[in-house]
């Protein structure tokens, strides 16, 4: 069953993100575990965590709200370097709780939490990229290969971090664990944190003598070429998440994610509202006085379009199914054809005859008399 971020929270929907921060700690307070020993208070715990990574920023909030569950696929954190894609606030919340410079953050809360052991060293940082495509290939959805750099593992020591043929020791730092551990007093009382060791980066050991090449870390830059799927319907925007394929760990740690937001380049043609596409047509004086059936363009090739007559010029017809596919469902959008009606510019002698024997049969010299009789009063 999809769970209701904002019911975990107990907050509405239209909450602030100070009211979600409130809520927040609130509920932080309440069921953590080293204070909550009930046997749901880890679980709920998480959830709330959970809820708040989403709700407490403002583009997953966005996704969340449009695409439920299913838009956390298209939400995402940025590594060093990509501002304005992460800020989930944990940090800027407990920091206060718990001092800064403290290497593990909020993460280390759940190690002391939830159980711990070596911790190991942290994953790579994510790296994101801002990706272009084609208006067709948002609404048809394609595969990309792109290029860029990223970390690597370091061909020299292997990830090790060590000078080739040299010693790798128990970190004396942490004695082998990987793991600082910190007593505090925060506002949930006193807790006890555990963060990544600061001289071994959670890997247990240290490299006397550091490789050259990579300054004893394991890893160095390389250019990568790395194919994205780009699924239909994909908009301006939304974000791509590739598992795996970001920058390396220090010391053989796994790799972080690649994060692809999407930029879709405007069509000569059609312009799109959400899933519907618009467009505008000629029509000819004829067409739209005496009606016609005309053909135009769509994403799935041609199409006739009846023009009744008297068509009259920025007339909206909508054809039903004819739009973009819904990103994350099997629906589509309208394709809505405005029809522009083209006044003869220039017109020979058969023509001119032709419009003035017209002119003697309209009426409009008569309704434009009566717009004045009904205005005499302003011009007298």
């Amino acid at each position: 069953m999809a769970k209701d971020y904002y019911s975990i929270l107990g907050i509405n929907r239209d909450a602030s993100q100070a009211d979600i921060k409130s809520a927040y700690k609130k509920l932080a307070k309440k069921y953590h575990p080293d204070i909550n020993k009930e046997a749901d208070a880890e679980a709920k715990f998480k959830d709330v965590q959970h809820a708040y990574h989403i709700l407490g920023d403002d583009q997953k909030r966005r996704s969340y709200n449009q695409f439920g569950e299913q838009g956390e696929k298209f939400g995402g954190q940025g590594g060093p370097g990509f501002q304005g894609f992460s800020g989930t606030g944990f940090e800027d919340i407990f920091e206060s709780a718990f001092g800064s410079g403290f290497s593990g953050g909020f993460s280390d809360i759940f190690g002391s939490a939830f159980g711990g052991g070596k911790r190991g060293p942290a994953r790579g940082e994510d790296i994101a990229i801002r990706m272009n495509i084609t208006f067709e290939e948002a609404a048809f959805g394609t595969e990309k290969e792109i290029e860029l750099d990223r970390i690597e593992e370091c061909d020299n020591c292997k990830g090790s971090g060590a000078r080739p043929g040299t010693k790798i020791n128990t970190c004396t730092a942490c004695n082998g664990s990987g793991v600082e551990r910190k007593i505090r007093k925060t506002f949930l009382g006193v807790i006890q944190t555990q963060g990544t060791c600061s001289k071994c980066h959670g890997a247990g050991e240290f490299a006397d003598d550091p490789c050259p090449v990579c300054d004893g870390h394991g890893r160095a830059h390389k250019r990568k070429k790395i194919k994205v799927k780009i699924p239909e319907g994909i908009d301006t925007g939304n974000h791509l998440r590739v598992k795996g394929q970001g920058n390396v760990g220090e010391m053989g740690a796994g790799k972080g994610d690649l994060i692809a937001v999407i930029y879709v380049e405007p069509h000569e043609i059609f312009k799109r509202d959400g899933n519907d596409i618009f467009m505008e047509v000629p029509v000819s004086f004829s067409e739209s006085a005496l009606g016609a059936e005309i053909e135009i363009p769509t994403l799935k090739g041609r199409a006739k379009l009846k023009v009744p007559s008297g068509t009259q010029s920025a007339t909206l017809f909508k054809m039903k199914g004819k739009g973009i596919k819904s990103v994350n469902g099997s629906s589509y959008g309208d394709q809505f054809v405005k029809a522009i009606v083209k006044t003869p510019e220039k017109l020979n002698k058969k023509q001119k005859e032709i419009f003035e024997k017209l002119e003697k049969e309209e009426k409009l010299a008569k309704e434009r008399k009566g717009i004045f009789g009904k205005l005499k009063g302003i011009f007298d």
